[in-house]
């Protein structure tokens, strides 16, 4: 379990395309302590930018090799990212990124807590905190320090949540969590209360089909279609209604709007009660290339 890395700084908008860019031409460069100077940013916000690029998937290879640092490079996501969406406009790029930290619990912990066992839709961040606190110690894990936990949930809850009200002179407002666009959290400054968002979403049919592909990876090669109980896929760690923040009754709702959608690429069927959810049987990878092959074609028109 990991609480550490990102050095209490969210994503901000065009992190990862310069981590990425230097990644591609020169990944030797993220080994080098000067690389803050080539990204243009701090020491630690340099630390952090290699951090997210590991843990959403997107590069690999910063470990040890046998005693040798091996050169940074991109993923099979990286690169299906870098060539048709090296500038994250995506709304779909960011669900894939963030269903990778939900699925995650070895480097990004405090993401899988919150969103796979976390069941509060209304909070405060102490509550919050004391949760995952217990979480941990019934997990018979060693606990970090409070201090460590706070600035992890802190950090997490800074890079989904949208203030209300919003205020003009919020220094973060410049540099705004990418990840607040998905609609996931509100904060209401007065209250110091966060509340989920369980209503149903627009997601693109092969973003389902990415989340679905990660949470239930032996339907991939049983046969040529996968159906997946409706309750079992609201309730799965790292499922869609983990990944999406969605009940039963939004789930349908996202499923039924992608099935008439989506040429019944994504399907439901069955009766109220024992309905399942019937999509083809492919790899997240195969996924996220019909994803991205799709709004090349759409930019094209």
């Amino acid at each position: 379990m990991k609480f550490s890395g990102h050095e209490t700084f969210s994503i901000r908008e065009g992190w990862l395309h310069k981590g990425m860019k230097i990644v591609s031409d020169s990944p030797e460069l993220l080994l080098d302590e000067e690389v803050a100077d080539q990204l243009g940013v701090g020491r630690n916000m340099a630390k952090s930018i290699r951090h997210w690029l590991e843990v959403t998937g997107l590069a690999e290879g910063f470990g040890e090799n046998k005693g040798k640092a091996s050169l940074p490079r991109l993923t099979e996501l990286g690169k299906l990212v870098w060539n048709y969406d090296p500038f994250f406009l995506a709304p779909g790029t960011w669900w894939i990124l963030h269903a990778n930290l939900v699925n995650n619990i070895e480097s990004t912990t405090t993401w899988s807590w919150f969103f796979n066992n976390f069941n509060q839709d209304r909070f405060d961040r102490a509550v919050c905190l004391e949760s995952l606190r217990r979480f941990l110690e019934s997990s018979q894990k060693r606990i970090p320090s409070i201090s460590t936990l706070t600035r992890d949930l802190g950090c997490l809850l800074l890079s989904y949540s949208r203030a209300i009200p919003a205020a003009n002179d919020d220094p973060e407002d410049g540099a705004e969590c990418p990840f607040r666009e998905l609609g996931i959290l509100t904060y209401y400054r007065t209250s110091g209360c966060f509340r989920i968002d369980r209503t149903q979403k627009v997601i693109s049919p092969f973003v389902f089909g990415y989340v679905m592909s990660l949470a239930f990876p032996a339907a991939e090669s049983s046969s040529k279609r996968s159906d997946v109980r409706l309750l079992d896929a609201v309730r799965m760690s790292g499922g869609p209604g983990r990944v999406f923040c969605l009940n039963g009754e939004s789930l349908f709702e996202t499923v039924s709007r992608i099935e008439t959608t989506s040429e019944n690429l994504v399907q439901i069927a069955g009766l109220a009660g024992d309905r399942i959810i019937r999509t083809p049987s492919l790899g997240a990878n195969e996924w996220a290339s019909l994803y991205f092959e799709s709004i090349e074609e759409t930019s094209n028109v």
